[in-house]
């Protein structure tokens, strides 16, 4: 009686992979390019940081070199979207935004916080 799950002739479970692959593969050509664009706005934050005690690296500055940058990731991020602080010790930078991931049948809001505090020289 159970002799054709025994000859291959079941075509549920090949079924139910191609559908699992394939929405593997939609949330990967989704959701990494927009990972990797967000962990290279983290590293140009903590650069702009690093270099913020330079006297040509302004406030003002810093902030319009993350937006041209967050621009040229495709990222939703404003100018208002950035802060850059500093002190007579440290200077901080803190990004927020949000970037919505659309999968097709779900939309997800993705809340992205960079922090960045680095010493002054």
């Amino acid at each position: 009686m159970a002799h054709w799950r025994e000859t291959g002739k079941g075509n549920i479970g090949c079924i139910v992979g191609l559908v699992l692959l394939a929405a593997a593969l939609l949330i990967g050509i989704r959701v990494v390019p927009t990972r990797l664009a967000v962990a290279e706005l983290q590293d140009y934050c903590e650069r702009e940081a690093e270099q913020a005690s330079l006297p040509r690296f302004t406030d003002d500055k810093i902030t319009d070199a993350i937006l041209i940058k967050a621009v040229e990731e495709h990222l939703p991020v404003k100018k208002e979207d950035i802060k850059v602080s500093r002190d007579q010790a440290q200077v901080r930078v803190e990004v927020r935004y949000r970037v919505v991931l659309d999968l097709l049948v779900y939309q997800y809001n993705w809340d992205v916080e960079h922090k960045v505090e680095r010493t002054l020289f």
